[in-house]
């Protein structure tokens, strides 16, 4: 009886999402490969023993964290002192830029959010049998279809003398103002002719705002993307496994729907999205 090929899937580091990994080793199980999963925050010489130990075709690992460049250094160095010649797959948000270098370092592949799942099991399968990847997997596009910066965000403490000071600064009064009680904050917003805008939003009984109040003091907060469907943006990165602080668009300002992303999605920036209301010109 032919072995089945053995992978697998670590979720290194402090990354709490894990979404992506199960996604792939369920696409992997189902074609017939056997998958050990270490589960989260498994140590780079927990993840290098465990594969040494299942004697695993391939290593699949999945990093949200930004850590790429030094977990797979560590694992490819406690693979040698194991002597386990196994080949490694990346996996999740990981700029284009860094792909070349990871590939360098002896990683086989390197996927994005937005891989097909069929692409990732051909990569595997070939590489269990000791060929090389079936072709340089492309860097995934985005995934957000944004049309258009929306806004940019500061949060701050006195809402009416943050007003004045603006409206002194770029000479222009402020083109609205609300409180929006779904996020328990006060917003104004400075419009620009090309559509964007500057919004100054302020907490009132936002505890996540205030907390970034105390830290910060008035400060750029988020950047905000205008797309057509976001539930469907969002559906779309919550299957790939981008981590994600609203899972459904919710009520924001201006009558518009928006939803927000974690940090650890764009780089360590907070980033809005925003459906725009049917009826409005903004």
């Amino acid at each position: 009886m032919e072995r089945k090929i053995r992978v697998l899937v670590g979720k290194p580091g402090l990354d709490g999402h894990d979404r992506g990994a199960r996604v792939i080793a369920a696409a992997l199980r189902d074609a017939g490969m056997e998958v050990v999963y270490t589960g989260l925050r498994a140590s780079v010489p927990a993840i290098a023993a465990a594969a040494a130990q299942e004697d695993v075709d391939v290593i699949g690992l999945s990093i949200l964290s930004g850590a790429h460049g030094s977990i797979c250094e560590r694992l490819i160095e406690a693979l040698k002192k194991l002597k386990a010649d196994i080949p490694i797959v990346v996996g999740g948000i990981i700029p284009a830029a860094d792909h070349e270098s990871l590939r360098a370092l002896g990683v086989a592949a390197v996927f994005g959010p937005e891989s097909p799942l069929g692409a990732v099991v051909e990569t595997v399968r070939a590489l269990a049998s000791g060929q090389p990847a079936p072709q340089d997997p492309k860097p995934a596009p985005a995934g957000i279809p944004a049309t258009r910066l929306d806004h940019t965000a500061i949060c701050v403490k006195d809402m009416k003398a943050s007003i004045a000071l603006i409206e002194d600064i770029l000479g222009q009064k402020v083109a609205h103002e609300e409180h929006v009680p779904a996020q328990k904050v006060d917003a104004a917003f400075f419009d620009f002719p090309n559509g964007a805008s500057l919004e100054l939003v302020a907490p009132r009984g936002n505890a996540g705002l205030e907390k970034f109040l105390e830290k910060r003091g008035d400060a750029l907060h988020h950047l905000a993307m205008r797309v057509k469907d976001i539930d469907a943006v969002l559906k779309r990165l919550d299957a790939r496994g981008v981590p994600l602080i609203d899972k459904v668009g919710r009520p924001g300002a201006r009558g518009h729907r928006v939803a927000f992303l974690h940090p650890k999605a764009f780089g360590g920036t907070l980033l809005e999205l925003v459906e725009a209301h049917e009826e409005s010109s903004r």
